[in-house]
């Protein structure tokens, strides 16, 4: 991570208009409840994370994150790879033109180690990585907060990898995760620690039977296309 963030406010409601960060504040409480009772259930823990108010508007927000990969190579010499995730909304530049936004997708442990079985990893995107400021990350985590990872991130889920890929292509095959309620469908969401992020990882999306729909561009079709393929952990 750089030093200094890329940029040192952005308010909640921009984190949702810009990065599409729309549930950042429930995620957020969740995360926080999780630390400080970490023997409850979930229900509980929604319940914990009710109660919990957050002080600030804004977080400090960073762009990039670069991963250094170590290589499984024969000559011990070999430099380690250098991996990075790009974690930015479309900007404008004095010129007037615009560049689109990247929110890279990640291979994330969720099985508490390095473990290389699929099923301790798993797809998500990352849409905000963040840093609480020290007097706010005391308040919310009291004599935990010396324990809680500096930079946190927060990342929308695709499914979980199935136990084996197709027979066909030996991809495999991910949809999007929602919570779906009677008047709109939310994409599952969560605050993750930014050392649990692997490495990044490339979807490949899923064109069915005709050809790609027209709406599709290099620059949105990871937000259009809902169903995505990918090798796992090579």
């Amino acid at each position: 991570m750089t030093k200094h963030p890329s940029m040192p406010a952005v308010s909640f409601d921009n984190l949702a208009i810009k990065y599409g960060a729309d549930d950042i504040i429930n995620a957020l409480v969740r995360f926080v409840a999780k630390i400080t009772n970490p023997q409850s259930s979930r229900q509980q823990i929604a319940m914990a994370g009710m109660q919990i108010h957050l002080s600030m508007t804004s977080m400090r927000v960073f762009h990039r994150i670069c991963i250094s990969n170590p290589t499984h190579h024969e000559y011990s010499n070999m430099p380690n790879l250098l991996d990075a995730v790009h974690i930015r909304p479309t900007r404008v530049d004095s010129r007037g033109q615009t560049t689109a936004g990247r929110f890279n997708t990640v291979l994330v442990d969720v099985g508490g180690g390095l473990s290389s079985n699929i099923s301790d990893l798993r797809v998500a995107q990352v849409r905000v990585v963040f840093s609480l400021k020290d007097h706010h990350c005391e308040r919310l985590f009291g004599k935990l907060h010396t324990k809680v990872a500096t930079h946190l991130a927060y990342v929308q889920w695709f499914s979980k990898f199935t136990v084996m890929p197709s027979s066909q292509h030996h991809l495999y095959k991910l949809k999007r995760c929602y919570i779906r309620d009677a008047d709109t469908n939310y994409r599952v969401a969560e605050v993750i620690p930014v050392n649990k992020i692997r490495c990044s990882i490339q979807l490949f999306p899923q064109f069915g039977s005709g050809t790609a729909p027209r709406q599709w561009t290099p620059d949105n079709v990871l937000e259009e296309c809902e169903t995505d393929y990918t090798y796992g952990l090579l």
